[in-house]
């Protein structure tokens, strides 16, 4: 999408109708959840530094989908020029050094840990020792062969929600479930690369809200409050189809299946309709649909032959 890259992207509350117990923000985390993880992991930041596939996520996303908790504290052994401490601003004296400022990749690690989703993505980070570059000077931000690197022009808040949409190509392309453009056809190809995107955005969204609801800005980051908006509104209009049709459904099969639809038909649509063009197509306006489909045209159009004859 605009805010990311061509390899990533960056964009439900209603009355309960059919029993008193409080239903999970289809895209925040589980209170309960939440309470327990920082019971048994603290809030601790991690270490560790992106082509994908669709990864199929049921549910909403946490920390245990990777076998931990939290994620581990970041090494200080040897920073690199990414993570290193950067120097702080403050009005020491004399001799007195002024207090280290913590690095943006510190910074945003801090705050990914406050989330499920977040502790999700420091997980993914850890569990395949993912590089991530926050001080990446070029065009937008993406994943790319299992590496992350976001914009050093986003603000902690946009650079966290960044990480947690590459995060989910990240894992893709780890797990070895990333779209293959030699051995699909086109419109497979298209199909689940534009899967994979809507699984990230999802995730952000998921993550957002939490983050949000103790005063983050999601500018910069690629999702607006409006595409939050359009995201819980499809949630819940699917919620009350399944409620009307089967009354006794499972709380969690109904916020299951109004997640898997959501993702599959608004989010999905808004890689196709203009909603996120991606940031380093070169072309302005370029849809994730034209871009995956040119590159894979550009995968299987056989090289023009060289020039025949020779000069002296």
């Amino acid at each position: 999408m605009g805010w990311v890259t061509h390899e990533g992207a960056v964009r439900a509350d209603g009355p309960a109708r059919r029993s008193p117990e409080r239903r999970p923000d289809p895209a925040g985390g589980v209170p309960a959840e939440l309470a327990h993880l920082q019971r048994t992991a603290g809030n601790r930041a991690v270490a560790a530094h992106l082509d994908r596939v669709v990864q199929r996520h049921l549910q909403p996303t946490a920390p245990d989908e990777v076998g931990q908790a939290a994620a581990t504290e970041p090494s200080l052994a040897a920073p690199t020029s990414a993570n290193a401490v950067e120097p702080g601003t403050g009005t020491g004296t004399g001799t007195t050094p002024a207090p280290a400022t913590p690095s943006r990749q510190a910074q945003v690690y801090a705050k990914l840990n406050t989330t499920d989703t977040g502790r999700w993505a420091l997980g993914i980070i850890d569990k395949w020792k993912i590089p991530v570059d926050y001080n990446f000077a070029g065009v937008g931000s993406f994943h790319q062969a299992g590496k992350i690197f976001v914009n050093r022009a986003l603000s902690i808040d946009a650079a966290t929600l960044v990480t947690m949409h590459e995060a989910q190509h990240a894992d893709t392309f780890k797990s070895g479930r990333a779209a293959d453009v030699e051995k699909l056809s086109r419109a497979e190809y298209i199909a689940k690369k534009i899967a994979d995107e809507a699984e990230a955005v999802v995730r952000q969204i998921e993550g957002s809200v939490p983050m949000t609801a103790r005063g983050a800005s999601l500018a910069g980051s690629g999702i607006t409050q409006g595409l939050i908006d359009k995201y819980r509104a499809a949630f819940y209009a699917k919620r009350d189809e399944l409620e009307a049709a089967d009354p006794t459904m499972s709380r969690a099969e109904i916020n299951r299946r109004c997640r898997l639809h959501t993702r599959d038909t608004e989010v999905t649509n808004w890689f196709t309709d203009g909603t996120f063009v991606t940031s380093t197509g070169g072309a302005a306006n370029v849809t994730y649909s034209q871009h995956y489909g040119k590159s894979w045209d550009d995968s299987h159009t056989p090289p023009s032959p060289a020039p025949a004859g020779g000069g002296g």
